[in-house]
């Protein structure tokens, strides 16, 4: 059994990771993936033709978000993570600006604990 969290953000905002990094990095977080994402409505506007017109309620046109996961030990590691991203990235309460959230992990092979 593990207490282990992953914490996945998901940020509109490309130009803000770096500094999100080298912060978790000062505060001792190594791990992590990063990927590029897709929005829903990103998807529908450029795959079907139908959707095309979305392109316009779209506010900001680029194609990709950043997605940074990563799992953490535990409760405390994932708040002080998540306090550290919000403290640079900003509020995640204004529309469009991403998504952080974290689930519990039941099984854990490849990283130590």
């Amino acid at each position: 059994m593990t207490n282990a969290k992953l914490l996945v953000c998901i940020i509109s905002n490309e130009k803000k990771l770096e500094d999100i990094l080298e912060a978790l990095i000062e505060a001792g977080f190594t791990g992590g993936s990063i990927l590029d994402v897709r929005g829903m409505f990103e998807y529908l506007a450029d795959e079907i033709p139908l959707f095309a017109g979305f392109r316009s309620l779209i506010e900001d046109h680029t194609k990709t978000n950043k997605m940074f996961m990563s799992v953490m030990q535990d409760e405390a590691k994932l708040r002080q993570a998540m306090d550290i991203i919000e403290n640079i990235y900003g509020s995640f309460a204004e529309t469009n600006t991403g998504i952080m959230f974290s689930v519990d992990v039941a099984n854990i092979r490849g990283i130590k604990q």
